[in-house]
């Protein structure tokens, strides 16, 4: 286990889309929402539930030892995993108090512009998604190479050619003018870059929590912006993105490239194609720290089967640490 001079938190923000009742109070509100029927906004593959949670929670406990505490974010649900970390479930009227007539929401960026409302969080936490997963023992300065500064897994990408790229895109149809790059492009906007914004990978996000706090405290109405709709839309932004734009202009982040920390997969049939993937994590000199299976959901029962399968043998096996 490592030792730390500073606590250091995780943050999994969760939903069993399985639940009936979660599934009804949802249809409810969509039936006033027709853009919110896009496949990438409400779709329910963004709702499945196939057990990820606990493959994620399993890695922290294995390969961030070091973590204080986990956090669950969630709306009256409960995963009920074990854990040797110390667990809390935090539901959303804690952290939408005295903003509960924006409740319920199906919205993540949302929920993620009210985390730092947790009672008792870190100042120093990662915001972990359920469809992630850690797979060799990584260290806190992964994350935090030292107090007060982060890591982030991503490049500097050119607003400019990005928003060309993306327009064009969206009048052939090839994007939803809802995605998360538009909601990075609109963080960096509102901190000021005309130049330049983050381009994120689908990594852990390490925070610090007075940033948003600060931010938000300042700016009500950007909360407000981000918390009102229940369901993503065109002004919702990344509170991430926000963060890191901050702290680069305070020269407190530190970009390191994501292309070989981070494996991710989505389903397709082909089981020599999720053989190609898993030999990336598995490879002896691999570099690789994360692994995402998204839209599990949508899995054969032979790629459900190898992938649970792989899991396992990975939590059970363990690598060598960075």
């Amino acid at each position: 286990m490592c030792n730390t001079l500073f606590n250091i938190d995780v943050v999994i923000t969760w939903v069993n889309g399985n639940d009936p009742v979660l599934n009804a109070k949802r249809k409810r509100y969509l039936q006033n929402d027709s853009f919110a029927h896009s496949d990438d906004i409400a779709g329910t593959t963004r709702y499945a539930d196939r057990g990820e949670i606990h493959w994620c929670i399993a890695s922290i406990n294995k390969f961030m030892p070091w973590v204080h505490r986990i956090f669950i974010v969630t709306d009256g649900q409960n995963p009920k995993t074990d854990s040797k970390i110390p667990v809390e479930i935090i539901d959303h009227k804690v952290i939408f108090q005295e903003y509960e007539q924006y409740l319920p929401t199906f919205n993540s960026l949302s929920i993620e512009a009210m985390l730092w409302r947790i009672p008792n969080l870190s100042e120093h936490f990662v915001y972990f998604n359920d469809d992630l997963l850690v797979c060799k023992s990584l260290n806190p300065n992964v994350f935090f190479p030292k107090e007060g500064h982060i890591n982030c897994h991503g490049h500097l990408a050119s607003l400019h050619w990005t928003k060309t790229r993306y327009f064009f895109k969206y009048l052939t149809g090839c994007a939803c003018p809802v995605n998360h790059v538009r909601q990075m492009m609109l963080a960096a906007n509102i901190i000021g870059s005309s130049q330049s914004f983050v381009r994120l990978s689908h990594t852990p996000h390490p925070m610090l929590r007075s940033v948003l706090e600060q931010f938000y405290e300042r700016h009500p109405e950007r909360l407000e912006q981000n918390i009102r709709n229940r369901f993503r839309c065109i002004e919702h932004f990344r509170s991430d993105e926000l963060v890191y734009m901050l702290l680069l202009k305070e020269e407190r982040l530190h970009i390191i490239p994501e292309r070989d920390i981070l494996m991710e997969y989505m389903p397709t049939p082909d089981m020599k194609r999720l053989e190609r993937k898993l030999r990336r994590v598995t490879e002896k000199d691999s570099t690789v720290c994360f692994i995402c299976f998204g839209s599990l959901d949508k899995a054969t029962a032979d790629i459900y089967s190898r992938i649970e399968t792989f899991v396992a043998n990975l939590l059970k096996g363990g690598k060598e640490e960075t």
